[in-house]
């Protein structure tokens, strides 16, 4: 702060007062500053002025970039990387910040541009974020920051007496129905009522999500989820199974069979095999109902034996590909197919009614149909999730989850 203001006589003679630690000084370079009174000095917060790169503003940096690109059709869109969309938080905090102190002073004005140009800055980032997660970041502080800035512009016009505006903004785009004397308004009363219907976004500063804290949990038959801040409870079911497979192992690839064997030893698929067996006319020749019946039930030894078959399964298509052998490959493909008409008539995927050019597709179908089913419930608890898995969870023969690779998530299972 130096030769804005005399920080010595500024401390002496203001001594720290929690009720009373905000004010705005006119500086010694003559421009307006916010000083926040804390026990062991000042914080201090620029009204106006030059700080990134010449410009205002992280934002009005960027919005010079885009002016300056000159449009040819070969053009890239404009995109901001995850560093970048990481100063647009940063700078979102601090206008924040400053727009928490502001409504102590009372300075209405400010706020309402403070608050519009966070808004701003979110429209910004929603358009042009290469990341999915960037550009949902920042959007639970929308409607914060929308009430907020309402509140500032009628608090603006109750500061100039006009009763009328105030009250039909109050009613229309606030939705505050309380009734006041229109002859004799208490401004007094109208300003702390205003001010109590943001008082939570006022005293809350937005944190950045962390991604240390994303679970995928299975606890007894149902399935904790935690991601953003938010937590779901749902009751268990096959989607969930494969997806979770997907997730502890980013960017590989699941055959559909890799799945179902997995399938095989949830209570689900025993249950579904035992109710089969107690059916009129199945006697004792355990047959699953499902894509194909007539299949024998799996006992453990066969279960064994085809996971230990896919194993080696995976490695020589890993192989194929790597040597380029797509003989090899196809062959690979084809009794990975097989597997998997199996596996999905002994677990009872895919009923009856659907027709299929193969039993193959027809478990490719059963398996893509459960984990959208799974991603649907998860979005319908945590919108920001389901957009993540929408976006990022590949289904078809083989499946995988491959998140962006400059935002990984780092799960808890």
């Amino acid at each position: 702060m130096e030769g804005i203001i005399d920080l010595r006589s500024c401390l002496q003679s203001w001594p720290y007062d929690p009720a009373r630690n905000v004010r705005i000084e006119h500086g010694i370079n003559g421009r307006d500053i916010i000083l926040v009174r804390q026990p062991m000095g000042l914080e201090q917060y620029e009204v106006d002025g030059r700080r990134v790169d010449g410009v205002e503003t992280v934002l009005d940096f960027h919005l010079a970039r885009i002016h300056g690109i000159q449009p040819t059709p070969a053009a890239r869109v404009f995109e901001l990387t995850p560093e970048e969309c990481g100063a647009f938080f940063d700078e979102a905090v601090v206008f924040y910040q400053r727009l928490m102190v502001l409504f102590r002073v009372k300075d209405w004005l400010r706020a309402e541009r403070d608050a519009a140009q966070i808004l701003r800055l979110l429209d910004y980032v929603r358009q042009h974020a290469q990341c999915l997660e960037d550009r949902l970041e920042l959007e639970p502080w929308r409607p914060h920051l929308t009430r907020i800035q309402a509140v500032a512009r009628v608090l603006c016009l109750l500061e100039k007496k006009q009763y009328r505006e105030v009250f039909q903004n109050m009613a229309d785009t606030l939705g505050m129905l309380e009734s006041f004397d229109d002859e004799a308004p208490d401004h007094g009363m109208i300003e702390r009522v205003l001010i109590e219907s943001i008082r939570v976004s006022l005293t809350v500063l937005p944190a950045r999500n962390s991604r240390a804290d994303t679970c995928f949990l299975q606890q007894g038959d149902y399935w904790q989820i935690h991601y953003q801040g938010q937590t779901a409870f749902i009751k268990s079911m096959r989607g969930l199974h494969c997806l979770a497979c997907l997730l502890r192992c980013p960017r590989r690839e699941f055959h559909v069979s890799e799945l179902l064997v997995r399938l095989l030893e949830l209570p689900a698929a025993s249950s579904a095999v035992r109710a089969h067996r107690r059916q009129p006319g199945n006697g004792n020749q355990g047959i699953a109902s499902g894509l194909n019946d007539g299949i024998p039930v799996l006992d453990a030894q066969a279960k064994a034996e085809y996971k230990r078959r896919l194993s080696e399964l995976r490695l020589e298509l890993e192989e194929a590909e790597q040597f380029n052998d797509p003989d090899r490959a196809t062959k690979a493909h084809d009794e990975m197919d097989a597997i998997a008409q199996h596996l999905a008539a002994a677990i009872g995927l895919g009923g009856r009614n659907r027709k299929s050019s193969s039993e193959a597709e027809r478990a490719r179908w059963a398996v893509t149909k459960r984990i959208k089913k799974a991603i649907q419930k998860i979005g319908d608890t945590i919108p920001t999730l389901g957009h993540h898995l929408s976006a990022s969870v590949k289904t078809g023969y083989f499946c995988s989850y491959k998140p962006d690779p400059d935002r990984p998530v780092r799960w808890k299972f």
